[in-house]
């Protein structure tokens, strides 16, 4: 009985243990470590790869592109080529300073069979009385052209001999202009004779005599040339264009430059 009795009063202390284990507040220690545990696993679960994230790094990445490809240093440097060869070429020709020398025309032998003139003294002409050679080149081709409706006219005579007086009339008009612009050209070549004796003499002399005469001789050949250029005008204007778009083209541009 005694026994009995003190496993029973054991029993009852535990109990009152229990109950006031129960009835005290749990520790803010024990929930500490739990909200640790969990947010280490939380952090756990932030170590884990998402198979999303995974997914997208598998896709590879475009290669940036340069900003300066071989093509376009290339192309670059082509401009930059062309900008100073074009430069030079405008320097050279517009802004570089001229030398007389190379710009000195070079003389080429043209046949003038309208001149009387040795060819020395038509050099010379060249050489020292520019405007006047040029106005014997025309002089030359108005001869040429005098010469020509000469002999259409004399052509036009022999077929109708009855209307021979007509073509007589036209004719004698035409060789009186001509005779007057040769007797013209006769009186200026006298001069240019007398000048380039002189300068092969005497230098100094020379020189001087064809600063005096050049203007001179230059007014006399243009004021006969003057009268014979508006007689063959009409001749001019008459003449056949070639066939064919290139040979009619090119006498056009000769007829307006030339």
């Amino acid at each position: 009985m005694l026994g009995f009795g003190k496993k029973k009063k054991k029993e009852n202390e535990k109990g009152e243990k229990d109950s006031l284990k129960k009835d005290l507040p749990e520790s803010p220690d024990k929930d500490k470590g739990k909200g640790k545990d969990k947010g280490k696993g939380k952090d756990k679960d932030k170590d884990k790869p998402d198979p999303q994230d995974s997914s997208e790094k598998k896709i590879p990445e475009k290669k940036k592109r340069k900003l300066f490809s071989k093509e376009l240093v290339f192309i670059f440097l082509l401009v930059l080529i062309a900008l100073g060869a074009s430069s030079y070429v405008v320097y050279t020709f517009y802004f570089a300073p001229k030398n007389p020398e190379t710009l000195k025309a070079t003389y080429k032998k043209i046949e003038l069979k309208h001149i009387n003139l040795p060819e020395e003294m038509i050099k010379f002409s060249f050489d020292y009385f520019p405007d006047l050679y040029v106005a014997m080149i025309t002089f030359n081709k108005e001869m040429d052209l005098f010469d020509k409706e000469i002999e259409r006219i004399d052509a036009i005579a022999q077929k109708y001999p009855d209307q021979q007086k007509i073509a007589d009339k036209e004719k004698k008009a035409w060789e009186k202009a001509k005779n007057a612009l040769e007797k013209a050209f006769l009186k200026i070549e006298k001069p240019v004779k007398e000048t380039y004796v002189l300068l092969r003499v005497n230098k100094e002399q020379g020189l001087s005599q064809i600063q005096t005469k050049n203007k001179e001789l230059t007014e006399l050949a243009l004021t006969a040339l003057t009268p014979a250029q508006e007689m063959t005008q009409k001749l001019k204007s008459t003449q056949e264009v070639p066939e064919g778009v290139i040979q009619g083209t090119i006498y056009k541009l000769k007829k307006k430059f030339l």
